[in-house]
């Protein structure tokens, strides 16, 4: 056994050998085979270790970073730490390890059969077909399990922050702790017995109640805040669910081991065509289920089509009878007219059929008779058939529509098929072939038509043809009279009396007429009376039938001239709906009500505008929420677009009359001006504040604002980033109003200050991606986490800036801003720690783009060899190894140096690595040879590398060049100086601080020099110099990661001499400077021009993942 104790070692491969490594010593590139074992003890450092089929062990004090354990049939490597860290460790193909108590683990990923047993502490865990078994006492925090990942937790251990992808499986035992859960789609949770606060489920996740005995009685209910209760089998089990659940349900069925398994799918359910539907072809009517890709279907207008795709799910019959979301809906043969369809058509409740140029879901067109909804089925097999486009395809003859993936694929049991199918497939709105119509009176007419009905109006059976006679006699501005009756009846007239065509009320024509001979009189006095000030249009009209009354309708005009008078009278009725509203905004009314007295029949109701009839509609949209909670029934909601909305400049009172007797649903809605918050009203919010003097009040009117300034900006960050708009143009476009808008891709960039192009090259770096991303067509908007109080505009116009007081840090940005970028950029390797979790949480569409801005690691590991200080190794090893998490975290890392980019590619194998430079301007005023003197250092003085360059300069290269050339003036330029450099100051040392137009410098050089000895990454201050035309004499640090031309490498010296004689060399030979100063442009064009950075980010941020979950 070799007991290593202060040597590196690189490339060592052991065999039937035991080391252990302590006290500083460091082993890299090593690989252990057959009984191998290296030990990690205090002190030592193993870097890149393969563990194939031999032993690495950890114990207190030592560090392992970049690890792979792994194996075949016959043996597997091993990996066991008792203490001390291990970092970026992959096991995989059998490989395993264990994580004993006082052991830690960073990034972990286990895929193809990797496993280990975790008794300490794991952060940021990644199962991809490995598994993880968690004991009593185990911390694990951020584990994400995917692709036939599985974890077992045991009681006593702590698990926080899961996320549950496709096909993984997690399983806890009682007594277990665990917060944060997200299943997401195709992911399971077992919670047998489990306290599952906290648990998010996403659409196509899977909640495993292993203790419910499956039967098809099975139910599930959300209820509460929200709660999800299964029921079967008479026992009842409860979750606490984490997120918003309106709207949407959970489809039961057996997980396969006779529990109950509840799977979350949009309640609007998928629209499709059940098993045996004969779908017309070119080679004739096919069953659908026979149908396969490529084959060609015939449309509506006559083209035949290729099929794209095709998907399916099905549900046993006993659980579809019990869930009326996906049972079939039957239309029988010729229901439709024309003798279609051929024979009966069953298809799913959401399936639109084409009738009148619009598209119905089936459900809507459900009369019981001729269309009904199947009670009782023995399977259902759903089936739906996808064409480029949205398109009529022909089911028994009857026009039906293709799939369009208004998000909803997800809900089909092969839905993964597609991605595999089509992994470029980029996610666009829906774009529909015909308007959908959900609710409203066309929707009544069609039905009415199909049901031989007589209109929205109706609460009872039509009057039939019979005739109406009567007058209407007098009108004033409280009292309206006359007479109405039947010509072939006695009964008595139901009466509906319009103002400007608003119904204000409804009357029973009964009262006593001796000069008519019958009891046909009205006499209905105007709640509040009529405006004086205002024309009034009076009719009065059959509630049920057709007819006019003589002398109506009837006007009524103004008294005297004023301003118009607004509002409308209130009638008082003993007969109201009930319902709800549920928004009213200048653009959009939507809510729920229905007549108790006849449920089953559509409220007609009108929708009123400061006291102008703006709109009429009929509650008869799909409101299941509504059913679900025993409040009415399904058909009673709407959602009204107004086309055009109305306008921001004035104040408007809203009302939503029932059409029948002019009943209030609810309370008018005033919308007031848009932007009053004017001065008067500013003073009276202070005034009142101001009032406040008991600690009582003081603390209401405290929660009060807080409350408004929460809600202000979140209305905001909706504004901002578009929210709003995109879901009313969702909205148009379903209802066939306007033509789908594709939003501007968005991208995020935080950085940890507001990036300055005159203070280091990291900003001007960020600042040029930041002005490509905008030239990709991108919304940029940039937070910076250590500046949210600045005041100061940012640098790039149409940027969207993040501040107080309108956000309060990153956090808030990200969370307000919720699923809204399609790409986030994190700006070095502090900010990238700090944000790489939430943004993943909160941003889950977005690629998430690390850019190192060079690597810190690097830099710091060569500064303690210059500096003689070992201290900052440790710093080294810990920035290495969070630099390599977060590139193996992000989906793509830039980088500006070819050198890192050849560095991560071999040490971060599983990350995606793309070179980025930032743009540079190339100057095209060169002043000549003789106009200039003098050399320049430039730099920023904050960072470590340029003081000790400055250093090294003037006190060890200068002299040497002044022995040579006395005359020389070096010239010390750059932001953040300290004293130290200031102190170098002399006749030959000119210090000229920050100068923020860089031009004043490098037009009067010859030279400028970049005397690096420690660093990483490109060096700003170089191509600033290159493309300006000036030559610059340099180190091999400051030129790593550049390609340059042979000319530009004569310049690059190591040591003292080598150095002042480049720097004299090329500041007294005018050939030499001129040759240099066209081949630096030359290679600026050429390697750093806006196309090529262009270019470079379309790369990476192309082929952008379509995360967001289908549904």
């Amino acid at each position: 056994m070799a007991k290593v104790t202060s040597a590196s070692s690189s490339g060592t491969h052991l065999v039937s050998s035991d080391v252990h490594i302590v006290n500083g010593a460091v082993w890299q590139d090593t690989e252990l085979g057959d009984d191998g074992e290296l030990w990690v003890e205090n002190g030592g450092t193993a870097l890149n270790t393969l563990v194939d089929q031999g032993d690495l062990t950890i114990s207190a004090g030592g560090l392992a970073s970049g690890v792979t354990v792994t194996g075949d049939d016959d043996e597997n490597g091993f990996l066991e730490a008792y203490g001390g860290l291990l970092e970026d460790a992959t096991f995989t193909s059998t490989g395993w390890g264990i994580i004993e108590q006082g052991g830690t683990a960073h990034t972990v990923l286990l895929t193809d059969g990797g496993y280990i047993e975790v008794a300490g502490t794991v952060d940021d865990a990644t199962l991809r077909g490995g598994s993880m078994r968690v004991d009593s006492g185990a911390i694990i925090r951020n584990v994400t399990l995917e692709q036939n990942g599985g974890m077992l937790i045991e009681s006593g251990a702590t698990v926080t922050g899961v996320t549950l992808g496709q096909g993984a499986s997690f399983s806890l035992q009682s007594g277990a702790t665990f917060t944060n859960v997200t299943v997401a789609s195709g992911g399971s949770l077992d919670v047998d017995s489990i306290p599952a606060d906290g648990v998010t489920i996403e659409e196509g996740g899977s909640l495993d109640f292993s203790a419910l005995n499956w039967d098809d009685t099975a139910t599930a209910q959300i209820v509460g805040d929200p709660i999800l209760d299964v029921t079967a089998g008479g026992v009842t089990s409860s979750v606490t669910l984490d997120g918003e659940y309106t709207g949407e349900h959970f489809v039961l069925s057996s997980d396969g081991h006779g529990g109950t398994l509840a799977t979350l799918e949009v309640d609007d359910g998928t629209p499709c065509y059940c098993a045996g539907t004969l779908i017309t072809t070119d080679h004739g009517d096919i069953p659908v289920e026979a149908l396969q890709i490529g084959d060609r279907v015939m449309t509506a207008s006559g083209e035949t089509r290729p099929i794209h795709w095709i998907g399916h799910r099905s549900y046993s019959g006993r659980f579809a009878s019990r869930n009326p979301s996906v049972l079939p809906v039957i239309f029988t043969a010729g229901s439709l007219g024309n003798d279609l369809p051929r024979r009966d058509l069953w298809v799913s409740p959401l399936h639109a059929m084409f009738i009148d140029d619009v598209l119905i879901p089936a459900v809507l067109l459900v009369n019981g008779q001729t269309i009904r909804q199947a009670e009782r089925v023995d399977r259902v097999q759903y089936f739906h058939v996808e064409l480029e486009s949205h398109d009529i395809l022909l089911a028994e003859g009857a026009p039906a529509e293709s799939f369009v993936d208004d998000s909803s694929r997800g809900m089909f049991h092969n839905a993964p098929e597609y991605a595999a199918l089509y992994p470029d497939t980029q996610k666009k709105p829906a774009r529909y072939c015909a308007p959908r119509v959900e609710e409203g009176v066309l929707l009544e007419t069609i039905r009415n038509r199909l049901n031989q009905t007589d209109g929205p109006d109706n609460t009872e059976k039509s009057s039939g043809s019979r005739h109406l006679e009567g007058y209407l006699d007098a009108v004033t501005h409280t009292e309206i009279r006359g007479w109405a009756r039947w010509s072939d009846s006695a009964e008595p007239v139901l009466l509906r009396i319009l103002n400007n065509g608003i119904c204000i009320g409804a009357i029973k024509a009964d009262l006593t007429r001796q000069d008519v001979g019958m009891a046909c009189g009205f006499r209905f006095i105007v709640p509040g009376g009529l405006s004086p000030h205002q024309r009034h249009m009076i009719d009065v009209q059959p509630l049920h039938g057709t007819g006019q009354l003589g002398h109506a309708p009837r006007g009524l005009e103004p008294v005297v001239e004023t301003q118009t008078e607004t509002r409308t009278t209130h009638p008082a009725s003993p007969n109201s709906l009930h319902g709800w509203v549920d928004l009213v905004s200048r653009d959009r009314i939507a809510g729920w009500a229905y007549n108790p007295a006849t449920p089953e029949v559509p409220a007609p109701l009108q929708i009123v505008v400061n006291g102008q009839l703006r709109a009429s509609t009929v509650a008869n949209g799909r409101r299941p929420d509504v059913l679900q909670a025993g409040q009415g029934p399904e058909g009673c909601g709407f959602d009204l677009l107004l086309l055009p909305p109305l306008s921001p400049l004035t104040r408007h009172t809203i009302e939503i009359r029932w059409a029948v007797n002019g009943s209030l649903l609810g309370a008018p809605t005033v919308l007031p001006q848009a932007d009053s918050f004017d001065p008067d009203l500013e003073q009276a919010v202070k005034t009142a504040v101001s009032s406040a003097e008991s600690l009582e009040t003081q603390n209401h009117v405290l929660s009060f604002l807080l409350e408004q300034v929460d809600r202000l900006k979140q209305v905001r960050a909706e504004t901002a980033t578009d929210h709003t708009r995109m879901a009313l143009n969702r909205q148009l476009t379903r209802r066939g109003c306007t033509e789908p808008v594709t939003p501007a891709p968005k991208a995020l960039v935080i950085d940890s200050a507001l990036p300055d192009g005159q203070r280091d090259a990291g900003s001007v770096a960020v600042l040029s991606h930041v002005r490509t991303l905008q030239t990709l067509g991108y919304q940029v908007t940039f937070v910076a986490a250590d500046g949210m109080g600045t005041r100061a505009p940012f640098p790039v116009l149409d940027v969207m800036l993040c501040t107080l007081p309108f956000y309060n840090s990153v956090e808030e940005v990200l969370t307000r801003h919720a699923n809204s970028y399609d790409v986030v950029y994190l700006h070095r390797e502090h900010v990238a720690s700090c944000y790489m979790t939430l943004v993943r949480q909160t941003q889950r569409r977005a690629r998430v783009v690390y850019a190192v801005a060079d690597l810190h690691h690097v830099r710091v590991a060569r500064q303690a060899v210059i500096e003689g200080r070992p201290e900052l190794l440790a710093t080294a090893r810990r920035l290495k190894a969070s630099e390599y998490e977060m590139a193996r975290k992000a989906d793509v890392v830039l980088t500006h140096s070819l050198a890192e980019q050849n560095l991560l590619c071999r040490d971060v194998p599983s990350a995606t690595v793309v070179h980025a430079p930032w743009a540079v301007r190339v100057r095209k005023r060169v002043p000549g040879f003789q106009k200039r003197t003098g050399i320049a250092f430039i730099g920023n003085f904050a960072h470590a590398p340029n003081v000790d360059a400055a250093h090294w300069l003037v006190d060890e290269i200068m002299p040497l060049v002044w022995k040579q050339a006395p005359d020389i003036i070096c010239h010390l330029v750059g932001s953040a100086m300290p004293e130290e450099i200031r102190r170098l100051a002399s006749d030959r040392v000119h210090i000229r601080g920050r100068i923020p137009d860089l031009s004043e410098v490098l037009d009067q050089v010859r030279l400028t020099v970049a005397p690096l000895r420690f660093g990483a990454g490109i060096k700003g201050k170089v191509l600033d110099s290159l493309a300006a035309g000036v030559p610059c004499v340099m180190t091999p640090v400051a030129t790593e990661g550049l390609i340059l031309p042979e000319a530009l490498t004569k310049l690059v010296g190591t040591g003292n001499a080598n150095l002042a004689q480049l720097i004299v060399r090329t500041h007294t030979n005018r050939n030499l400077f001129n040759q240099n100063s066209k081949a630096g442009q030359s290679y600026i064009r050429d390697q750093h021009s806006q196309q090529c950075v262009a270019q470079s980010l379309q790369m990476s941020l192309r082929a952008t993942a379509d995360t967001q979950k289908a549904g």
